[in-house]
Order: structure tokens, then C-alpha cells, then sequence
């Protein structure tokens, strides 16, 4: 005969085998466990980061060597007082600073400046220097300028490099400034000059180049003491212009010549002077 059992009631909880609740238990707790370990990996993670930071900006860091690269022109003194590292009290971990790398940039010669890191206690600096490509004359005084027009260094007049053209039309500046364009010239033409400068070949700028500017004709030049007005026109292949301007001064006496015309390099077109016996 077939017993029949009372259904349970709404109320009434569901029977849970004990060894299940062992179980749940068991896996709770291991559970806890491992978010421990996590947790005191984490904090001793943390507490080593805390201390090499610290250690970083302590003075067993400090920086001890400076070793300056690529400066033919610019004394060492400068660039290290510049980057911020004299003294002996910087630390490496402030070594290349944006600030240092914007005080150095601003020394009139430098092109470029990278710091590199030599653990633990040495430091290089490597600069690239701006190349020099024209003289812009004062009175008394000369500037030594690159392509871009920035003055790399005022000379005494006795002291300007031959190998470099001179570039008129241009007003003077303070070492690490930019020259400007003198009165009747634009800064598009100076530009032209300085580019023209910096496509001279240094054996023609030791002839005594001087480059010029007309609103009318364009770019002009001079060789030396002679009168001879040399026509360059637009910047188009200027470098191939002043190529054949030193070819003509090495083989003719240009000082015979009242004009030059270089426009068309493929066609130089050369005018004598009066009663100068040339044709």
C-alpha cells in the first residue's frame, strides 16, 4: 500500500545535503584566501614601486658625469649650465627636463639637443650644431647667420670668415636672435637671400660674394671689389647658378664685364664693359 506525504508547505526551506554546505564552504574560504594573497601582492608590489621612486630622488642618484657631444662651437661650460646638471646636485631622473632641453635649444648654435641617461650616476648630452651659411655686415661688427637667418655669433669686423657670402639687405641681430629684413626688402626676400647663401660654394664666397636684392631684377651678386653686377633672378636652381658663376670666375676675368646674366644658367650671357677690348 502506497503512502501518501503531505506536500511541503510555502514556508518551508529546502533540505541542503550537508556535504554540499562542507563544499560551498570550503570554496568561500579558499576563496578568501586567494583574495589575500592578491591583496599582499599588491601592497608589497605598490611598497617596492614607493621605494625605487624614492630612491630615485634621493641623492644616491645624483648626477656625478655630464658628458657633452657635438659641440664644435659651443663651450661645454655652456650647455651643462643651460641643461641644468652644474653643481653636482641634479638628480638623473630630472636630466632632459622639457625646460632643459628648451634652455639648451636656446643657445644660438644648437640645432638639436637629446639627453641620454647613463645609469646610475652619468648623463650625455648630444647636440647638433646649426650650420653657418652667410655674414651679415655692421658697423664694426659682423653676424654669422645660418640658412634660417639666426645669428650663431657676432665677430669683429676683422675677424669675418671668407668662405662665407655676405648677405645684404639685412638688419643685425643679437647672437641667438633672427636677423630682419632692412628697409625696402620683405622677409620672402631675405628668405631668397639666405637660401641663395646657403647654396654658395665656399671656393666662390672666398672670392668675396655679396648677394643683393632688387624688387625689380631679383637676386643679384657681386665677386669682390669689382663693379661687374651679376644677374641671378628668381630661386629657382640658384644652386646651379651660383655652380656656374664660380666655373665663369675661374676661367674669365669677370672684372672685365659690366653684367652678368645667370637667369638662364644653361645660358650666361655675359656684357663688357665699355672700351674693354672684350667681345
Amino acid at each position: 500500500m502506497t503512502e501518501l506525504l503531505d506536500p511541503p508547505t510555502s514556508g518551508s526551506r529546502p533540505v541542503v545535503d550537508p556535504r554540499f554546505r562542507r563544499r560551498w564552504a570550503e570554496a568561500r574560504r579558499a576563496e578568501g584566501r586567494r583574495r589575500l594573497r592578491l591583496l599582499l601582492v599588491a601592497m608589497a608590489a605598490l611598497g617596492a614601486v614607493a621605494g625605487a621612486v624614492g630612491a630615485l630622488h634621493s641623492p644616491l642618484f645624483r648626477v656625478k658625469t655630464v658628458i657633452v657631444v657635438g659641440n664644435a662651437h659651443i663651450p661645454r661650460a655652456e650647455v651643462v649650465a643651460a641643461s641644468g646638471l652644474a653643481g653636482g646636485r641634479a638628480l638623473m631622473v630630472d636630466a632632459g627636463s622639457t625646460s632643459a632641453r628648451h634652455a639648451v635649444d636656446a643657445l644660438p648654435w644648437v640645432s638639436t639637443v637629446v639627453f641620454t641617461r647613463q645609469w646610475p650616476w652619468t648623463v650625455v648630452i648630444t647636440v647638433t650644431e646649426r650650420v653657418p651659411a652667410a655674414l651679415v655686415t655692421l658697423p664694426g661688427a659682423t653676424d654669422v647667420v645660418d640658412q634660417t637667418g639666426r645669428v650663431l655669433e657676432v665677430l669683429p669686423a676683422r675677424e669675418r670668415p671668407p668662405s662665407l657670402p655676405v648677405v645684404e639687405d639685412a638688419r643685425g641681430a643679437l647672437a641667438g636672435r633672427r636677423v630682419l629684413p632692412a628697409s625696402g626688402t620683405t622677409g620672402a626676400e631675405l628668405g631668397q637671400l639666405l637660401t641663395a647663401a646657403g647654396a654658395t660654394p665656399p671656393a666662390l664666397a672666398k672670392r668675396g660674394l655679396e648677394l643683393a636684392y632688387s624688387s625689380s631684377l631679383g637676386l643679384l651678386a657681386h665677386l669682390g671689389p669689382a663693379k661687374t653686377v651679376v644677374l641671378l633672378g628668381d630661386p629657382s636652381q640658384i644652386g646651379v647658378k651660383l655652380a656656374v658663376l664660380k666655373e665663369l670666375a675661374n676661367q674669365v676675368a669677370l672684372s672685365t664685364y659690366a653684367q652678368v646674366d645667370l637667369t638662364v644658367p644653361e645660358r650666361p650671357a655675359l656684357t663688357p664693359l665699355p672700351n674693354s677690348g672684350d667681345t
